[in-house]
């Protein structure tokens, strides 16, 4: 028991005695000195969020002493909430782990979700890849091909289930434009939900960055087999001037204000944040290598090959739309947490 004892003295006089060396260290010294970063992913590999952090792994480590290696890990658990709490409870507070929190998962926050343990103000945020701009596609034969249609015909879309926004989106617009969709769920893939809309099972797709028309579905959309119905977001997306902005149906201040605090989420489409203990040197290090990266030539053609969309943000305009997000009246937070919580 003695032994026991001294060798749990030992242990925590040595944990002790290490935090001065750990907080004398400089920025430099630290990533020459770490052998790897990790960078968290909110989803599996392959995928959209996946394909964005292994460019900026490939990167970022350019422009960090010493050039420390950068290892993606997948942590796709509750749509990015167990990466997010992690990033901030248990997760190294040193700089050398850095999550890609969804805006989505920081809006789990701003509603009160209790599976939320963390707040986003709090994170030290790096920069952001890029923001997006959400749409709602149609098959060439379906029946609703406007924006004027949706009030007067029904439209099956798909979704993968209740919180994704191919869920939300439609459920926010019928009940606060009274628009007719008609939600489907068990299509855990827009690619699945795609192959659904093919098959004449769906008639359309929401939940649908405009930047996954340009890099995935762009064959189809050429070729006419899809349709680009609308877009939603705070503002246009310039590829897509032509398309309306559903957000233009509001009919009044109320139903604006709902329909932005749903949207206020895609400003932040790729970020990167750390925990807030993390050393101030270290957070503007890693900003530095952050913006640096994203102005990258090769950085660009690699985007560009891989039909990327990079439209960075600074971690100060990260931190800047987080304020934004927390700062909505909560009557309109209250409003839309009582649409989707009587349809699930």
């Amino acid at each position: 028991m003695n032994a026991a004892r001294v060798a749990l003295a030992l242990l925590i006089a040595a944990a002790w005695t290490a935090v001065p060396r750990a907080a004398a260290q400089s920025a430099e010294d630290f990533y020459k000195n770490h052998p790897a970063l990790v960078l968290g992913v909110p989803a599996d590999a392959g995928g959209t969020y996946d394909t964005y952090a292994r460019l900026l792994a490939r990167y970022l480590p350019k422009y960090l002493p010493g050039r420390p290696r950068a290892v993606v890990e997948n942590i796709p658990a509750a749509g990015g909430l167990a990466l997010a709490n992690q990033a901030y409870n248990t997760a190294p507070k040193d700089g050398s782990f850095l999550a890609m929190v969804r805006g989505s998962t920081i809006q789990d926050h701003v509603d009160g979700d209790p599976a939320a343990m963390f707040d986003g103000r709090k994170f030290a945020w790096i920069g952001n890849m890029n923001m997006e701009y959400d749409s709602c596609i149609v098959t060439q034969n379906s029946p609703v091909q406007s924006i004027p249609d949706l009030y007067r015909r029904e439209l099956v879309v798909g979704a993968s289930g209740a919180g994704a926004q191919s869920y939300t989106f439609p459920l926010i617009y019928n009940a606060v434009l009274h628009t007719k969709f008609k939600v489907v769920t068990g299509y855990k893939s827009t690619p699945e939900r795609l192959l659904a809309m093919q098959r004449g099972e769906l008639m359309g797709n929401c939940g649908i960055d405009t930047s996954a028309i340009e890099a995935t579905f762009y064959k189809q959309y050429r070729e006419g087999k899809i349709k680009v119905l609308l877009q939603g977001a705070v503002r246009k997306d310039p590829r897509f001037v032509t398309v309306a902005n559903i957000l233009d149906e509001a009919r009044s201040e109320r139903d604006r204000a709902a329909l932005e605090y749903m949207f206020a989420t895609l400003v932040l489409g790729r970020p990167f944040a750390t925990a807030a203990e993390t050393p101030a040197d270290r957070v503007a290090l890693l900003r530095r290598a952050f913006e640096r990266s994203m102005k990258d030539l090769g950085f660009a053609a690699e985007a560009q090959k891989a039909q990327l969309d990079i439209d960075a943000m600074t971690g100060v305009e990260c931190g800047l739309a987080i304020e934004r997000l927390y700062s909505t009246p909560r009557d309109v937070i209250e409003r839309v947490r009582g649409i989707l919580a009587d349809r699930r």
